[in-house]
């Protein structure tokens, strides 16, 4: 359809298209919610200075819907090798943020690789979107983070058994802190919107730009200056603010932001 009717797009999860009337394929993108995501996309200007912009889409079916049990995980799957046949220039395309921040949130996500497993982040480049799911009790972090612009660490923790046992790459990164709990980060993003996933019980899903992938080499805090401290205060509470701890400035470091 016309990208101008968009608020006719049917309110079901789904992979989208938007194009124009030269160019069919320039971005891809999936929502559990298809008129939702497009009332307020964060792409929606460039979306609409395009010539007789369109987007297409395809909606899980009922009957899909009840036989998968991870909605989310599948439809990433499905968008990234949509992505790489159609290579869509707008999604190799950074949403425009300036890379200098003021003082203010600097928010934390944790990923325990023994229950979450291999993350696909390391599977896409800098720059493209990212998501994360979170609990809906952390919502006024999330909220608050999307409304300033905050940055979002994702962080993952495990034995090395663990990373093994998931397939990650590069293990004898990894190896000389074996015999300890091994801290990595694996992104970083601009969140820029949300929504309730309902395949994760109520849980909120959050997307970013701006991306950043801490890999070849890894980013591993074990041996960083006040990792500890930050440790013990920060990495059992899941997604939260970490902003007045000391140990921020170095993530913000780490991921190519400067205060103003």
């Amino acid at each position: 359809m016309p990208y101008h009717q968009r608020k006719d797009l049917p309110t079901k999860p789904g992979i989208y298209y938007v194009g124009s009337g030269d160019f069919p394929v320039m971005y891809i993108g999936i929502s559990l919610n298809l008129r939702n995501r497009h009332l307020n996309h964060h792409r929606q200007s460039e979306f609409t200075e395009l010539k007789n912009a369109v987007i297409r889409y395809r909606v899980v079916t009922e009957d899909l819907l009840n036989r998968i049990s991870n909605l989310t995980e599948n439809l990433r799957r499905l968008e990234k090798q949509a992505i790489n046949y159609y290579q869509p220039e707008l999604n190799r395309k950074a949403v425009t943020t300036h890379p200098k921040l003021s003082l203010g949130g600097v928010y934390i996500q944790t990923h325990q690789v023994a229950t979450a497993g291999y993350c696909p982040h390391f599977n896409v480049q800098d720059g493209e979107e990212l998501a994360i799911n979170t609990s809906v009790s952390k919502i006024h972090f999330i909220e608050r983070a999307i409304k300033v612009q905050r940055p979002i660490f994702l962080i993952a923790s495990g034995n090395y058994e663990d990373y093994e046992r998931e397939n990650y790459d590069n293990l004898s990164e990894l190896v000389i802190f074996k015999n300890e709990k091994i801290y990595i980060i694996i992104s970083c993003f601009i969140p820029y919107g949300c929504e309730i996933d309902h395949s994760y019980e109520q849980n909120y899903i959050v997307y970013g730009g701006n991306s950043k992938i801490f890999i070849e080499p890894y980013v591993i805090l074990n041996n960083k200056p006040g990792f500890k401290e930050f440790k013990k205060s920060y990495l059992t509470v899941g997604f939260t603010n970490c902003e007045k701890s000391p140990f921020a400035q170095i993530l913000l470091n780490l991921g190519g932001f400067q205060l103003i």
